[in-house]
């Protein structure tokens, strides 16, 4: 531009993906365009890669990190689950780690809990279907058969496995009810 006759002037800066730190994006008046020779020329410059740090979401379910994730100006990539002592559903890890140092919007991978991979079965007995139901299914078992027993009600009179027993998650237990099984 000097070489030309013009005065270059510095515009604004802004973050590219893709254009490398002080590489012209934008140039005002446009190429081409006719102008008197020492008119000024504004430049907008590309300030490279905007870099930011991956934000703290472990402990935070996946609703709670993603609100995090995109507030800081990163996107949500993969989920995975993997077995943890930690609550099912919680978050254990992001990959990239937290704390480190990455480009803008990088997607961050969630790391959920699925819970133990080996759970101890909860006493059912005395509670409703429904609530052994709900139970079982928060802490990563599953409802088998159901058996009636023939009596009025529908409380849980009996298990298998017993309270107490390791079974590995996803494991089915089985009930005994007094009352007609649903």
């Amino acid at each position: 531009l000097i070489r030309k006759g013009f005065k270059p002037e510095r515009g604004e800066t802004r973050f590219h993906g893709t254009a490398p730190r002080m590489t012209v994006l934008e140039q005002n008046p446009p190429p081409g365009s006719r102008e008197l020779v020492g008119a000024r020329v504004t430049l907008a410059v590309s300030g490279g890669q905007q870099m930011g740090t991956i934000p703290t979401v472990v402990g935070m379910t996946r609703e709670q990190a993603e609100v995090v994730l995109e507030t800081a100006g990163f996107s949500v990539g993969e989920i995975i689950e993997e077995a943890s002592q930690q609550p099912r559903g919680e978050i254990i890890e992001t990959r990239p780690a937290a704390g480190s140092q990455a480009p803008m919007p990088t997607p961050v991978a969630l790391v959920l809990s699925g819970g133990p991979s080996v759970l101890r079965v909860p006493d059912l007995v005395g509670r409703s279907l429904g609530e052994a139901r709900r139970l079982l299914e928060q802490i990563g078992l599953v409802v088998g058969d159901v058996t009636s027993e023939g009596s009025s009600g529908s409380l849980v009179v009996g298990q298998t496995p017993e309270a107490g027993a390791s079974v590995a998650a996803g494991s089915r237990v089985h009930l005994r009810v007094a009352g007609e099984a649903p």
